[in-house]
């Protein structure tokens, strides 16, 4: 019997989500169709797909649109990456339609949890897990004080906003830095404190951030398949300059699956950790979203897309699931190149 399985806006992933599914099925003869939607004109994403779809940019548009293509199409499970409050808080309605939901969480409560950074950095320490400490910063006058007396005596300091993505606003606090460090090497996330608060001084409104110790690594990004908490397969990370080595074991590993178990994460995740000044690992965050790194993991044999699709659409098992992760992994180095592709000017394959 064919399966649909329909991939909502996400984020950058969301092609290598679509090729990991089509190569997991083609290597196990599963009949799935992918339908790939974006608010966006992102054909570069779009024309990997079997079918295309352009989503309404108004979210008073999005459940009549799902229900519509639901039912047209006979679609039998939905990802979305993008919108997951919203998609959370419509479950009840879009599932009515006979079609399954993934938004990389069991409740909205759990999204707001992974967002919200201090509060999650609680929530970690409250359950017994090691998590890198996190104060919140309200005002600039707070920022000021913390700097003056910071909290973290054996440690430089960093800042980020309490909630985003991809790094945005991460900067490390260092006296020593040149005023030009941040113009000539922004790639570093280095300034001198007294020169950012003296940008934030003269903004229009101070937006909280984190205040947390920086730590010396190196970075672990593990990627996790899970449903409801219950860890099905998973890859690590481990970043070294441009190396990163994929592993499926080690203190690291084991506690960003932890934090999958403890948030009640369901279907692709990811959470990252860091190594502190004893070399111990504490959580940094958890996003309830697939990575954008999620295809350097079929490098190491583990294919989470395919198996997340396959999973969901009721082709394998839990156990087949666990046992395919578990036997085909295999330790290797990668690195990500520039990549170049002929952008699709137009699609073939658009349904509306």
């Amino acid at each position: 019997m064919n399966k649909k399985i329909w991939l909502m806006e996400g984020f950058s992933s969301q092609r290598n989500i679509i090729q990991g599914i089509k190569l997991f099925a083609k290597e196990n003869k599963f009949d799935i169709t992918v339908f790939a939607s974006h608010s966006s004109e992102r054909n570069e994403i779009l024309s990997v797909a079997d079918y295309s779809l352009t989503e309404p940019k108004e979210a008073e548009e999005r459940l009549s649109f799902i229900k519509k293509i639901v039912r047209s199409h006979g679609i039998h499970h939905i990802h979305t990456g993008r919108h997951s409050h919203w998609f959370e808080e419509n479950r009840i309605a879009i599932e009515s339609s006979g079609v399954t939901l993934t938004t990389g969480a069991t409740g909205a409560e759990w999204l707001t949890l992974a967002d919200e950074k201090v509060t999650f950095a609680q929530f970690m320490e409250q359950n017994g897990l090691p998590v890198v400490p996190s104060w919140r910063v309200n005002t600039l006058a707070e920022l000021k004080t913390y700097l003056t007396s910071p909290p973290f005596f054996d440690s430089p300091v960093c800042v980020k906003p309490v909630t985003g993505i991809y790094g945005m606003g991460f900067w490390r606090f260092d006296n020593n830095a040149s005023p030009m460090a941040v113009f000539n090497s922004p790639e570093n996330r280095l300034v001198n404190p007294q020169q950012y608060i003296a940008a934030a001084s003269v903004t229009e409104s101070f937006k909280p951030l984190v205040l947390m110790p920086y730590l010396p690594g190196p970075e672990f990004s593990v990627d996790i398949l899970a449903d409801k908490g219950k860890i099905l397969a998973a890859v690590g990370r481990r970043k070294e300059g441009a190396i990163q080595y994929l592993v499926n074991e080690g203190p690291a590993f084991e506690l960003a699956c932890a934090c999958a178990q403890t948030m009640n994460s369901d279907g692709l995740v990811n959470v990252q950790t860091r190594n502190d000044v004893h070399g111990n690992p504490v959580l940094l965050e958890t996003n309830m979203r697939p990575s954008g790194g999620i295809g350097y993991t079929l490098h190491g044999g583990v294919n989470l897309p395919g198996l997340f699709a396959a999973y969901k659409l009721g082709l394998m098992s839990v156990g087949s699931v666990i046992q395919s992760a578990n036997t085909s992994f295999s330790p290797v180095a990668v690195r990500a190149m520039t990549e170049v592709i002929v952008y699709p000017e137009t699609v073939s394959n658009i349904l509306n």
